[in-house]
């Protein structure tokens, strides 16, 4: 004997099961193609860096449609758009992108800043190996006013996971950046 009901249940659980499915799929490629874009970036293409940034953003908006109910699964796509699009953004308009202008979550938004971090302290190393320190000493500036706009902040781990950490790491990458810039004076 079977329960009618749970034909219908599994009908709508398999339903969940798809929506999932195509959720974390496009978020394993924007997370890729961000990557991508990051190391053409890096490499000063960019040119090509931007067509991929106007690409992923088209996949951002296919992943918003699809979604509802699986943010918490699709979090990393958002924030790694975050700190791709932020970074060609600073690349190309030496300032940081407004939250109003990248049309995304405002823990999305936070997270993937925190992590721009990461990207600004390779540049501002970069930059001093080609003796470049004006625009070393610049990616040194938006580092500082990410993590002072944000040091004052204190979250749970369930608001905004890995906040904390990812505070810790640019403090870090701060002081890293801050000693290279003495040494190379």
């Amino acid at each position: 004997m079977t329960i009618k009901d749970f034909e219908k249940v599994e009908g709508s659980l398999i339903k969940l099961q798809k929506q999932k499915d195509a959720v974390m799929d496009t978020s394993r490629n924007i997370i890729r193609m961000t990557g991508k874009a990051i190391t053409l970036m890096h490499a000063g293409d960019l040119g090509t860096a931007g067509k991929m940034i106007a690409d992923i953003s088209k996949h951002v908006k296919k992943l918003n449609e699809i979604e509802k109910g699986f943010e918490y699964n699709s979090l990393q796509a958002h924030q790694e758009y975050v700190e791709a699009y932020a970074f060609f953004h600073i690349l190309k308009n030496k300032d940081i992108i407004s939250l109003d202008s990248i049309k995304e979550s405002e823990i999305a938004y936070l997270l993937g800043i925190m992590d721009l971090v990461g990207e600004l302290k390779r540049e501002a190393v970069e930059s001093l190996r080609k003796n470049d320190r004006n625009s070393a000493e610049l990616y040194y500036k938006f580092m500082i006013e990410i993590y002072d706009s944000s040091r004052h902040m204190r979250f749970a781990e369930s608001i905004a996971p890995d906040f904390r950490k990812k505070q810790d790491v640019a403090r870090i990458q701060i002081e890293t950046t801050a000693s290279e810039l003495l040494r190379n004076r």
